[in-house]
């Protein structure tokens, strides 16, 4: 999950304003830094400032975590000595697929501390499509996604006005988000096959991404063993037409056989 983690951090950081509103009902102002360097440095999903002058510390998690609240606690504790004056607002934001049910608070004899946790999935979409901001449109498949075909359609319009390797990026952020969504993300290779999106998934997105690496390989298994069925080629002319390994040819010629030894 660290690229996810990792790919959702990187849309937040560019601060989608539509998004950070509905989170905390202000719009961020400017980032500051999340690292919190101690005995085992800690790196914060988010930290900002936002335009009333407090911070906002978010995090994003994709598990329930009883653990949360010592977590929570600690990041509290390492921005209130770095910001003494300012109040701050902390929250979880859940990305998961499945339901929350973490704690939000730590109680003890000596202390009592709270932060707030919400459901992303509890979030309407439509403010995050209406947006102007294609970060804030791509976390919007991660709320309520009635019109899913809509959806990804308005959202191609938009990604068709960029350049060709600023639409790469934001085809592969989305791609990686979809992750959280697997039902969804089913529906997508559905539309691109059914619909013939204009949507390039490349070579490279798909190496990067496990769902259209497993697509992509089988529709070149597909290939070899049609040119091996339907042909007089060999292995090696075939390896030569399709520009691919030689061992990676004889491995699903080899399948190819077995499966039909199997079935005599």
């Amino acid at each position: 999950m660290a690229k996810l983690d990792k790919t959702l951090r990187d849309i937040i950081q560019n601060i989608p304003q539509k998004f950070i509103s509905i989170l905390t009902g202000k719009k961020g102002s400017k980032i500051l830094d999340n690292t919190f360097p101690s005995i085992k440095e800690r790196l914060a999903d988010l930290v900002l400032e936002l335009e009333n002058g407090s911070v906002f510390h978010l995090e994003l998690q994709t598990q329930n975590d009883k653990n949360m609240p010592f977590r929570m606690l600690e990041y509290y504790l390492l921005l209130k000595q770095r910001y003494p004056d300012k109040t701050i607002k902390q929250m979880v934001l859940y990305v998961g697929d499945g339901k929350t049910n973490m704690q939000n608070y730590l109680e003890t004899d000596k202390l009592k501390f709270s932060y707030e946790i919400r459901d992303i999935k509890d979030i309407e979409c439509k403010e995050l499509l209406e947006s102007d901001s294609l970060e804030d449109k791509i976390l919007a498949v991660l709320c309520k996604v009635e019109d899913f075909e809509t959806y990804i359609f308005s959202l191609i319009d938009e990604l068709l006005k960029l350049s060709e390797k600023q639409r790469a990026d934001y085809i592969r952020k989305l791609l990686i988000a979809l992750n959280y969504r697997p039902k969804l993300k089913v529906k997508l290779k559905t539309l691109m096959e059914e619909r013939k999106m204009p949507l390039t998934i490349t070579e490279e997105m798909a190496k990067e991404d496990p769902f259209y690496d497993l697509g992509y390989k089988q529709g070149l298994k597909k290939a070899i063993k049609n040119l091996y069925q339907k042909s007089n080629m060999d292995i090696e002319q075939i390896a030569d037409v399709l520009d691919l390994p030689l061992d990676f040819v004889e491995k699903v010629i080899k399948e190819t056989n077995s499966e039909k030894n199997k079935e005599k």
